[in-house]
């Protein structure tokens, strides 16, 4: 356990320090989105460019992780939705939000350094896949289940859709991921200057991420009904990488490395994505912006307690 609280505990220091050089003023708010922008757009791609480009064959079919993660989030979807309505008698235009927000966690800025920390180099397969189907996976149900929802009341358009089908396709993730494994299709090595600038790029990623993570979070206010706090906090932090362990084990047969990757990746806190989704919509803002704050205070000891589990399971960490 030690070693993997040492593994881990850079990777929350790098948030701490972004976090506490925001709220004393020793750097402006504003350069959270800033530098969070050029992690997303440049950075962050550059890493996973370079991951699919040059990875070795997949151990098994990608497919199987894909279904792990649809089978998963679909599960924990309806228990957000039934909560929602039945438990927390909210409106039936809050369920999407609270719903994206048990599901939709922080797996770009956080979950990518981690896993690739505990899990070595052979994890940026599973990764990919797993951003890949994060994004299109949780964009498209939030915004079918928030359309359906509204045009009950008259306030749904399909417009909103289209919109969310278009930044999908112009996403520099998903574009980084399949450029990366188009290129090594074609079996054409990347030249050795343009490889050099991906690997400096690359390696910047988790750093500036993970600042610009602990920057951004100064903003977010903790506020909101307690209840729907603690649904988000216990959906997305234990119950979304139990179920999905369980899943990828027992009915999809995964290997242990991409058992331990999806467990990894369900594991992180709310992402800021959840936030927009909320904001854009204007529904249980309040929740999820306290959600995100909180459940990243409280992934320091969920984060770690599910590697700790994923260890005596004996997976292959890199501890």
């Amino acid at each position: 356990m030690l070693a993997i609280i040492t593994l881990v505990a850079p990777v929350f220091g790098l948030i701490a320090i972004g976090w506490i050089a925001a709220r004393i003023g020793y750097v402006p708010l504003s350069a959270g989105p800033a530098l969070s922008e050029f992690a997303y757009k440049i950075l962050i791609p550059a890493l996973l460019f370079r991951a699919m480009a040059t990875m070795a064959p997949p151990a098994q079919s990608p497919w199987l992780l894909a279904a792990t993660y649809t089978s998963t989030v679909a599960i924990l979807w309806i228990i957000a939705t039934l909560a929602t309505l039945l438990l927390l008698r909210r409106p039936a235009a809050d369920a999407p939000t609270i719903a994206m927000a048990s599901c939709f966690g922080n797996g770009l800025m956080m979950g990518i350094p981690i896993i690739l920390l505990v899990f070595g180099p052979e994890a940026a397969t599973p990764v990919a896949i797993l951003t890949t189907c994060d994004s299109i996976i949780l964009w498209m149900l939030g915004t079918m289940h928030m359309e359906a929802a509204l045009r009950r009341t008259g306030g749904g358009s399909l417009a909103s859709l289209g919109k969310t089908i278009l930044d999908l396709i112009r996403n520099p993730i998903i574009a980084a991921i399949l450029i990366g494994t188009a290129w090594r299709w074609t079996g054409i090595p990347t030249p050795d200057l343009a490889d050099k600038l991906i690997v400096l790029l690359g390696g910047a990623a988790i750093p500036v991420a993970l600042t610009a993570l602990g920057i951004t979070l100064a903003r977010y206010e903790i506020k909101g009904q307690a209840p729907t706090l603690a649904l988000i906090t216990v959906l997305k932090l234990i119950a979304f990488p139990a179920l999905a362990l369980w899943i990828g084990i027992t009915v999809f047969g995964l290997t242990p490395l991409w058992a331990g990757a999806i467990a990894a990746f369900t594991s992180m806190p709310v992402g800021a994505n959840a936030f927009v989704f909320a904001a854009r919509y204007e529904r249980a803002v309040g929740s999820v912006s306290a959600a995100v704050a909180i459940s990243t205070l409280l992934a320091v000891l969920t984060v770690t307690a599910t590697l700790v589990v994923l260890q005596a399971m004996g997976l292959p960490l890199k501890v």
